[in-house]
This record gives structure tokens, C-alpha cells and sequence, in this order.
């Protein structure tokens, strides 16, 4: 039987608690539970909202507290330079009265494939299937409910979802254990009924990943490592260690599996001889962390301990981002913990419980720079980075999808210094200011001229006043939905991408030039354009706000 998940919070809703079982024998046994495919556009649309999205927030932390490092909490006062966008939130799926909870991510390109478990006695997984390719109209294809298994980590390749979890092998006469992997073959992306599923041993499988022709799956509380083979779905190596919680595979040939007990080890990925270990501290019972590779250095998620580097070839710890000292006002401190961590080349994440998703960066070789937190509104239990785009599973929040802004322009930006300045950036009518690179500002007030090239995001007030010139090559963004105006009373001149989570009103005598070819114009609010006001060149207007 499966036990019911303890609802603590530091577990941050995405523990898997297994017991009433007893390890097999890792043999793989083949097995396939019933799975209801759902890909009806008019009802999985729904449970799609854009209503919050909008430019995120970078803060310092929460308003309350401070970090460990002492620095005060709060909206950053200089400009960073990661704009990032909330592009959509999606709501978990619901199967005959029972939410699901994601609890694993993993891209392929311009698919993104989203598993889930159900806490409690009950065996019930999901995986959701996502087309980004246009990143303002996110489209859920597909959704497939597995009846009798939980889904608790997936990983793609090659036309096939390989997943594991867990499943009730008093229910299933040929299963030899609850903790499983498996495999769906997909079409077109969209998983089909030929899915297969077999035993490791372990309550339950809580981690997978794909290299060497092999995949790795680990399994907690009894289990160990599995390495199957993926042209005969057979176990080739099975290392026994307790409690295991993720595993990674490095291009350098490293093989990391993080134990709550003996925390991580580092095997040959071919020998599978251990080269080292670290020794983390104990971690809390049945909560899901995750462990990432970045230049075959190691990032871990701690857990109280926050995001932790480590050496990949000695063990010794690099660096670490702490957790705040004190929670802000109404936060239970256990609800303060590093469940997930993730490395998009040389971006680190860290999904921190109800302190949001902090997000750092390798200032030196031995050094990491925390540039601030996202509060996304929930308790941020994973995090999966890649390309230009972020996924956060958020608890009873569901899954949040963000977007780097990243410029597109046919121009170069070489010539012009990079923007450091404040997060208000002010052109009085006499200034003449030109700029490169990414910048995430608060307010934006234009009176004289700004030429910004590469990608500029403006999270409360942009106004182009009378004689006013702004022009961005690459991509700008503004406002969140619902509350965000932008006023254009002069000229604005775009080539590339232009977002306006608000509204867009052009006043008398306001010009929006498109230059070149290729731009975007989306607008997720109102569109006013008064007497007098123009719109030129060549564009695609995503939502048709301006036909």
C-alpha cells in the first residue's frame, strides 16, 4: 500500500512516501496499468491562464527578512540584467476528484513534457505535453492519466517519454516491487497507449536520467540505482544505496546519485567505481530534491542548506546560496527549503519553498553571485531550466511557465556601452542616451532620446512623452496583466519583439514604427489608438489587437 504523504512543509508538497512494501529483485517485470489520453483542445485550454502574466520581478528577497549575507530584502534598485517574463500558469489536472501535483520537467526543444503524482494512499500520475514555439500562446497538446501509477520523473529521447515512479504491486501480480520505470512511445509528440512499465526495487523510482545509451533511475527509501539498457529495457548494473533522491549524469562521464542518508556520491558513469564523496547531513524523510552539473562541478539541493556547489572531482564544497535567517512575516520557517535545483548554462536556480526561486550565477571559478529571488506566488517546490525558458512547479499553484527575454536584431550592439545604471531610468529632453546588452528596470520615463539595443523589460511605468524618442532593437517588455499602461505620446521604433502585458494607448501624434522585417507586436490588454496616432511597417501582430 502507499502510506499518506505528512503534510510538513519543509517535505513543500512534493514528498513521495511509500511503504507496506518490499524491495524485488531488480529484474525488470514487464506490466501495463490503464493510461487515458486526452487531447480535446477546448477542454485543456482551460486549464491555461495568462491573467498574471506579465514582467517578473527580481528582488533582493522578501521585504521582512534578510539574507544570510546580511543584504536587506526588496526589489532591486539597480537594473539586472535577466528580464524575465511569466508567460502563463497552468493548473494541475484534475482525475475523478483528485488533483494532481507535478513533480518533474523535462525539454525537448520546443516540447516540454510535465509529470505528475497524487499525495496519499492513491496510485495517480499525469504527464502533460506543451508546444512553445510561440511563446505568447503556449498550447497544452496533450494530456495522459496514468489510473494506477504515480509519475514522479521523466526524461525524453527519441521519439519515447521514459518515466518512473511508483505503482501498487499488491494490484499488479507481475510487479515485484512499487517503484517502477517504463516507457510511452510518442506521436508527434503526444503520447499514445503503447506505454510499458517495469520494477526496480525501492517504494518508489524518484529520479531518471538519459546518457550513454543508458537510462539511470533511482529509487528511494530500500531501493538504489538501476542502469538499464535502453535498446533491451534490462538492468546492466545496480548499485544498492538507501533513500536516493536524484541522480545526474555529467558529458565529463560523471555519475551522481544524492542519498537523504549519505548524501552524494560520484561514480565512474562506465566503471561505476566511486570516485568520491560528500557528505551532505541528513536530510528531512521522503522530500524531493534534485542535483544538476554545470562544467562538471555539481550543484545540490540542500534542502536547509540551501544551493550548494560542489567540486565534482574532490567533493569540496565551492560555494553556496543561503536561505534567508528570518522568513517574512507569516511564513513558517519549515516552509523555507531548497527542494530543486537547475543550471541553464551558467544561470542557477533554486526552487526555494515559499522563498520563491532564487536565481545566481558563477561570478569566478570559485564564486557565486546571487542576483535575487522571484516570488511567483506559492511555495516553489521545482524548478527545470533550459533554452530560453523557465518551468516552476508550485505546489497546489500548479506549473508556472517563464521566458528569458533574449534579443533578436539584425543590428550590432558592439559600439554601445552596456546598461548598469538605476532601476529607474529617467531621459530628461535634453539626454541622448544610447545602450546595449539586457537590462530589467522598474519605471522607464522617455522625454529626450533612448536607443537601446538587445533586450529591455519594464516592470510598473513607461511613458513616451511629447518629443520623446525610444528605440529597441532586439525585445522589450512591460507591465503585467490586468494593471499596466503604456502610454505613447511620441515616437517608438522597434525592430524585433515587442510584449505589452498591459494596455497599449497611443495617444494624438504617437508614431510605433517597425523597422526591417520580421517583428512581433503582442498585446495581452487594451489597444486605443486615438486621432492622429500611427502604426508603420512590417509586423505580425500575435493577438490581432491592432486590425
Amino acid at each position: 500500500m502507499k502510506s499518506t504523504h505528512v503534510a510538513l512543509a519543509a517535505i513543500a508538497l512534493s514528498s513521495l512516501l511509500f511503504s507496506c512494501t518490499k524491495s524485488g529483485s531488480g529484474t525488470p517485470e514487464e506490466q501495463v496499468p490503464a493510461i487515458v489520453i486526452s487531447n480535446d483542445a477546448d477542454g485543456l485550454t482551460k486549464r491555461i491562464s495568462t491573467n498574471t502574466a506579465g514582467v517578473v520581478a527580481i528582488n533582493g528577497a522578501s521585504k521582512t527578512g534578510r539574507f544570510s549575507n546580511g543584504k536587506e530584502y526588496g526589489v532591486l534598485d539597480t537594473s539586472n540584467p535577466y528580464p524575465i517574463e511569466l508567460i502563463a500558469e497552468v493548473a494541475p489536472p484534475v482525475y475523478e476528484g483528485s488533483t494532481l501535483k507535478a513533480t518533474h520537467v523535462d525539454i525537448n526543444g520546443n516540447y516540454a513534457y510535465v509529470s505528475y503524482n497524487t499525495e496519499g494512499e492513491k496510485y495517480l500520475g499525469a504527464v502533460d505535453v506543451f508546444d512553445i514555439t510561440t511563446a505568447a500562446k503556449p498550447k497544452l497538446l496533450a494530456e495522459a492519466i496514468f489510473t494506477s501509477a504515480d509519475i514522479n520523473a521523466l526524461v525524453y529521447n527519441n521519439g519515447r517519454l521514459y518515466i518512473t515512479g511508483a505503482a501498487d504491486k499488491e494490484k499488479n501480480s507481475t510487479l515485484t516491487s512499487n517503484a517502477i520505470v517504463g516507457y510511452v512511445n510518442l506521436s508527434g509528440n503526444v503520447p499514445t497507449g503503447d506505454y510499458k512499465i517495469f520494477s526496480v526495487p525501492g517504494f518508489s523510482g524518484t529520479d531518471i536520467s538519459f546518457a550513454n545509451s543508458k537510462l539511470y533511475v533511482s529509487s528511494g527509501a530500500n531501493g538504489g540505482l538501476s542502469v538499464i539498457d535502453q535498446a533491451t529495457l534490462t538492468t546492466s548494473k545496480y548499485l544498492e544505496q538507501r533513500d536516493l533522491r536524484a541522480v545526474a549524469v555529467s558529458s565529463g562521464g560523471k555519475l551522481s546519485v544524492l542519498s537523504g542518508e549519505k548524501g552524494v556520491s560520484v561514480f565512474n558513469a562506465t566503471s561505476y567505481t566511486l570516485s568520491t564523496s560528500v557528505n551532505t547531513g541528513t536530510d528531512a524523510a521522503a522530500s524531493k530534491r534534485t542535483i544538476d552539473y554545470y562544467n562538471e562541478n555539481l550543484l545540490v539541493a540542500g534542502g536547509k542548506n540551501g544551493m550548494v556547489w560542489y567540486n565534482g572531482s574532490t567533493g569540496a564544497k565551492i560555494d553556496d546560496i543561503l536561505l534567508p535567517k528570518t522568513p517574512p512575516a507569516g511564513i513558517d520557517p519549515n516552509d523555507i527549503v531548497t527542494n530543486a535545483v537547475s543550471n541553464n548554462d551558467g544561470i542557477f536556480l533554486a526552487a526555494n519553498g515559499a522563498a520563491g526561486v532564487y536565481l545566481s550565477i558563477p561570478k569566478s571559478a570559485t564564486t557565486l553571485s546571487l542576483v535575487g529571488s522571484m516570488d511567483l506566488k506559492g511555495s516553489s517546490n521545482y524548478v527545470k531550466s533550459k533554452g530560453d525558458y523557465i518551468y516552476v512547479a508550485t505546489g497546489t499553484g500548479g506549473l508556472k511557465i517563464l521566458k528569458f527575454t533574449r534579443p533578436a536584431t539584425t543590428v550590432s550592439c558592439t559600439s554601445f556601452p552596456v546598461y548598469k545604471g538605476d532601476a529607474n531610468l529617467n531621459v530628461n529632453s535634453n539626454d541622448d542616451f544610447k545602450y546595449s546588452g539586457s537590462a530589467s528596470l522598474q519605471n522607464l520615463n522617455v522625454g529626450g532620446k533612448l536607443y537601446f539595443c538587445g533586450a529591455l523589460s519594464v516592470l510598473y511605468n513607461c511613458n513616451i512623452n511629447s518629443n520623446g524618442v525610444l528605440e529597441v532593437h532586439g525585445a522589450m517588455a512591460f507591465g503585467t496583466s490586468g494593471n499596466s499602461n503604456l502610454n505613447l505620446n511620441s515616437t517608438l521604433n522597434v525592430e524585433g519583439s515587442l510584449v505589452i502585458y498591459g494596455n497599449l494607448t497611443m495617444n494624438s501624434g504617437a508614431k510605433l514604427n517597425f523597422l526591417g522585417s520580421g517583428s512581433t507586436l503582442t498585446i495581452y490588454g487594451k489597444f486605443t489608438k486615438n486621432s492622429g496616432a500611427a502604426i508603420t511597417g512590417n509586423y505580425t501582430d500575435t493577438f490581432g489587437k491592432t486590425k
